[in-house]
C-alpha cells in the first residue's frame, strides 16, 4: 500500500542535496507532509531553478515542499527553532496555511547566537553560528524556551508525532534530515569537529518521535565527490584549490562563500558503515556530473555513462544498498530515476513559479 515514511539523511558530511532529493520525492509519492528533523537552521540549503541561476533556499524549513503545493510542512520536537529565521521564511515564501512546529521545540535566542559567535571553539570547528549548539545545551539543561512558550509561534503549534504517525498509517510523509552521518556527535572520528547532535536516520526518526513500525524507506543521498566545510577528515585525498578550480568543481560554502574542500572520490568503508549504521534501503547518487562531466543534465536511464554505471556497481557490490536515484546537474529536474516511477514535470515547473 502507498503508505509510510521516507527518512532522507546524508551519507557523509553534508551538502549531499538531501533537500533537493526529498522535494523530488514528495512529489513523486505525493506525499501529504513533509517534517524537519536535524540540530536547526545551521547552514542553508536549496534547490536550483532551470536558469541555473534562481536559487530558492531555506535555513530552517525542509526544502521537500518546494514541488508540491498540498504537502503540509512540519519541524519535528528535537529540531531547535530560530523564530526570526522561521518566520522569514514563511513570509518569503508564503506558506502560512502550511507550517507547524512541534510545540516542544527548543528555540534559539539572539543570545545563543551571540555566544557562538564569540566562541573560539566555535569559530575553530567552522560553526555556522546559528545558535543551534548553545540552544541545545539550555536544552539538555532544562533551561531553554519551547515553541508553546513564544506568542509569535502561537498559531503555528502542533503535535507533529501524532500528526506524522497518523498520517503514516494512510499515506506517504517525507522526514528530511540535516548535515551529514559523519557529522554526528557521537559518531565523528573528527571530534570535536561535529555538529550537536547524531544525524543518522534513528536520530532524525527520534527528532520526530517516529514509531518505527511507520518507516518505509532510508535514503541515503551520497555525493559522487564528497565535500566538508571547516576543519576534519574527509577519507580521501582532498583536491587542491587548483584542481577544484580548473576541474570545474567549484562550490561555494554558504559560510562566508569559500570554496568547499573537496575530495577526489568516495572512501567505500566509510560509505558501507553509513548504509549500515543508518539502514540504508536505497541510495541517491548526487553531483554526478562532477564525477564525470559527459553525464551532465542526463535524465534518462539510457544517458547513464559507462563512468557512473562502474561507480553505481562499485556502491551496490560494497554497501548491498541499490542506487535508484541519480542528479546529474544543478537544475531541479537533472534526475534519473531507476525505480522507472515518473513525476510531472510541466505541473512542477508551474508550482514553482508560483513562489
Amino acid at each position: 500500500m502507498h503508505k509510510g515514511v521516507y527518512i532522507i539523511v546524508g551519507a557523509q558530511w553534508g551538502d549531499e542535496t538531501k533537500g533537493m532529493i526529498s522535494a523530488y520525492l514528495a512529489t513523486r509519492e505525493n506525499a501529504k507532509i513533509v517534517c524537519r528533523a536535524g540540530t536547526g537552521p545551521n547552514a542553508e540549503h536549496g534547490v536550483f531553478l532551470k536558469d541555473e541561476k534562481t536559487y530558492i533556499k531555506t535555513n530552517q524549513l525542509p526544502l521537500g515542499w518546494i514541488f508540491n503545493p498540498d504537502v503540509q510542512i512540519r519541524i519535528g520536537s528535537g529540531v531547535a527553532v530560530d523564530p526570526v529565521k522561521l518566520m522569514y521564511e514563511i513570509d518569503k515564501y508564503k506558506l502560512h496555511n502550511r507550517v507547524k512546529i512541534d510545540y516542544r521545540c527548543p528555540i534559539i535566542t539572539s543570545e545563543h547566537i551571540k555566544a557562538e559567535k564569540d566562541s573560539k571553539g566555535m569559530v575553530s570547528i567552522g560553526s555556522t553560528f546559528s545558535g543551534t549548539g548553545y540552544c541545545r545545551v539550555d536544552f539538555i539543561l532544562r533551561k531553554a524556551k519551547q515553541a508553546r512558550d513564544i506568542e509569535i509561534l502561537k498559531d503555528y503549534i502542533t503535535d507533529c508525532s501524532t500528526e506524522i504517525n497518523n498520517k503514516a498509517k494512510t499515506e506517504i510523509v517525507i522526514i528530511e534530515s540535516s548535515q551529514g552521518t559523519f557529522l554526528s556527535l557521537a559518531l565523528s572520528e573528527d571530534y570535536p569537529n561535529t555538529t550537536s547532535d547524531n544525524v543518522t536516520s534513528m536520530a532524525a526518526a527520534d527528532d520526530v518521535l517516529l514509531n518505527w513500525k511507520n518507516l518505509r524507506e532510508v535514503i541515503l543521498v551520497v555525493k559522487a565527490l564528497p565535500t566538508r566545510e571547516g576543519s576534519g577528515n574527509m577519507g580521501a585525498r582532498e583536491l587542491s584549490s587548483d584542481e577544484i578550480i580548473s576541474k570545474g568543481l567549484v562550490e561555494s560554502s554558504s559560510i562566508g562563500g569559500k570554496t568547499r574542500r573537496k575530495a577526489e572520490g568516495i572512501n567505500f568503508d566509510m560509505l558501507k558503515y553509513a548504509v549500515e549504521v543508518n539502514g540504508a534501503t536505497q541510495v541517491a547518487l548526487t553531483f554526478c556530473d562532477h564525477y564525470d562531466p559527459e553525464i551532465k543534465n542526463a535524465k534518462t536511464i539510457n544517458k547513464i555513462t559507462p563512468k557512473i554505471w562502474e561507480l553505481i556497481y562499485e556502491i551496490e557490490t560494497f554497501t548491498g544498498a541499490p542506487v535508484t536515484i541519480l542528479n546529474t546537474g544543478k537544475a531541479y529536474d537533472c534526475i534519473i530515476d531507476r525505480t522507472k516511477k515518473t513525476v510531472d514535470w510541466e505541473s512542477i515547473e508551474n508550482n514553482i513559479l508560483k513562489l
